[in-house]
C-alpha cells in the first residue's frame, strides 16, 4: 500500500506539474462550454430575430387578394415584383414565394376549399423562421375567415374549440420544458464523453512518454512492484479524470442556467440513491477504460504512437455512448444493457428518469465489474512482458 501511495503521489505531481495538461484536460472545458453555448444560443436568436424583421416575399397568382392585403399591412413584410422568383428564393434574395389561387376571394365567398402554396428553400434558415411566421398569419386569417360566417349564420365561433389541451408534466411539478428534457437526455453520453477526453493526452505520457524520457525503466528497477506502479498509473488517471468531469459538468450546468428557454432555471433532481449509482458505473467505467489505455500507451513506442493508438480505441467508446441517447430511458431493449458503454449510458438515463430496474442494474453492474477484471488483468500482463515494456 505504501508503495501504491508513492506512486500516486509521483503521478499526480508529474500530471500537475504540466501546464498543459492543467489547461486543456481542466481549465479549458470550464471555459469553453459556457462560450460554446452562449455563441449558439446567442446565433440562434439572431438568425431568428433576422429572419422575421424583414421578409421578403414573391406573390404568385391573385395579387388583389386579402392574403395579399394581410402581407402588405404587415410593417416587417416586403413583397417584391421579381420576374424569376424561383431563382431569387435560391439566391436567398427573398425568403418565400406565395402562390394564391385567382379569385380567391371569390371562392372563399362561395364556401368553396383553397389550396394556398407557400413555397419555401428548405435549405435556409431564414426561410424557415419567415414560413413560420407567414404561416402564423394565414392561420389567424383562416380562423377570421370561419368565425365571420359562423357569426353570420348566428352560430357561436367557440364551437370549433369546444375545448382545450393543456398538457403538463404528470410525474413532476411545474410545466414541460423539451429543451430542459432534451439536456437530460444528453447528460449521461456527456459524462461518458467528459471523463474520457481528459486522459488521452495523460495516459499516453504515464506509458510512452515515461519509455521516450528514459524514466520507465530505473522506475522499474526500484523495490516498488509492478502492481503498484500499475494501480498507481490507473488510479492517477481517474482522480483526475474525475475532477475535470466534475468541473465540466458543473461549468455545463452553470451555463445552461442562461440559455433561453431555461430562464427558469435548469434542475437536476437526483435522489441520493440515483446519484450513487451513476458515480458506481462511472468509475467502473473510468477504471477499464484507464486501464486498457494503460495498455495502449506501454506497448507504444513513443507518445506520437500512443496518441494514434488511443484515439482508434476510444473512437468506438464515444459512438456507443451516442446509441441510446433518443431512446426512451423506460422502454430500452435488453440488447442495449449488454453493449459495453451504451449500458452505461442507458442505466444511467433510467435512473435519472426514477426507474430502478433490478435486473437491468444487476445486468450492467456485473458487466462493469467483468471491464474492470478483463481491462486490468490486460494491462497487468502488458506491464509484466519484458518485451512489450522495453520495445523500443
Amino acid at each position: 500500500m505504501n508503495n501504491f501511495l508513492i506512486v500516486l503521489k509521483k503521478e499526480l505531481k508529474d500530471i500537475f506539474r504540466d501546464r498543459k495538461t492543467i489547461i486543456f484536460s481542466i481549465l479549458l472545458p470550464i471555459l469553453v462550454f459556457p462560450l460554446i453555448f452562449n455563441v449558439m444560443f446567442k446565433g440562434m436568436e439572431d438568425t431568428s430575430k433576422k429572419a422575421t424583421e424583414n421578409i421578403n416575399i414573391a406573390i404568385k397568382g391573385d395579387k388583389n387578394s386579402s392574403i395579399n392585403n394581410i402581407l402588405k399591412s404587415q410593417e416587417n413584410i416586403t413583397i417584391k415584383d421579381v420576374e424569376d422568383p424561383s431563382k431569387e428564393l435560391k439566391d436567398g434574395n427573398i425568403q418565400l414565394i406565395i402562390d394564391i389561387p385567382k379569385d380567391f376571394d371569390k371562392q372563399i365567398a362561395e364556401g368553396k376549399k383553397v389550396d394556398v402554396q407557400m413555397l419555401v428553400d428548405e435549405s435556409s434558415n431564414n426561410s424557415s423562421v419567415a414560413s413560420s411566421f407567414v404561416e402564423h398569419l394565414f392561420n389567424g386569417l383562416s380562423d377570421k375567415i370561419v368565425a365571420d360566417k359562423l357569426t353570420a349564420a348566428n352560430i357561436n365561433p367557440d364551437i370549433l374549440k369546444p375545448f382545450e389541451v393543456t398538457v403538463k408534466s404528470g410525474v413532476s411539478e411545474g410545466d414541460i420544458n423539451p429543451l430542459a428534457a432534451t439536456f437530460m437526455n444528453m447528460i449521461p453520453s456527456l459524462i461518458i464523453i467528459l471523463m474520457i477526453s481528459p486522459t488521452l493526452a495523460i495516459a499516453a505520457d504515464l506509458g510512452a512518454g515515461e519509455k521516450e524520457r528514459n524514466t520507465l525503466e530505473p522506475l522499474l528497477s526500484t523495490s516498488c512492484n509492478r502492481n503498484s506502479l500499475l494501480w498507481g498509473k490507473i488510479v492517477a488517471m481517474s482522480i483526475v479524470s474525475a475532477i475535470a468531469l466534475v468541473l465540466s459538468l458543473g461549468s455545463m450546468y452553470f451555463a445552461m442556467q442562461k440559455l433561453p428557454g431555461l430562464e427558469d432555471g435548469f434542475s437536476l433532481s437526483l435522489t441520493p440513491a440515483s446519484f450513487s449509482f451513476i458515480l458506481l458505473i462511472s468509475l467502473l467505467l473510468l477504471v477499464a477504460i484507464c486501464s486498457l489505455e494503460t495498455c495502449v500507451s506501454v506497448y507504444a513506442k513513443s507518445v506520437k504512437e500512443a496518441g494514434t493508438y488511443l484515439s482508434g480505441l476510444i473512437t468506438p467508446f464515444m459512438i456507443l455512448s451516442y446509441v441510446p441517447v433518443f431512446m426512451d430511458a423506460k422502454n430500452t431493449s435488453m440488447l442495449i444493457f449488454n453493449i459495453p458503454v451504451a449500458n452505461s449510458v442507458a442505466l444511467m438515463k433510467e435512473v435519472m428518469a426514477g426507474v430502478f430496474n433490478p435486473t437491468h442494474m444487476g445486468i450492467v453492474f456485473a458487466w462493469h465489474v467483468a471491464y474492470v477484471v478483463l481491462a486490468v488483468l490486460c494491462a497487468k500482463y502488458m506491464f509484466s512482458k519484458e518485451e512489450v515494456v522495453f520495445r523500443a
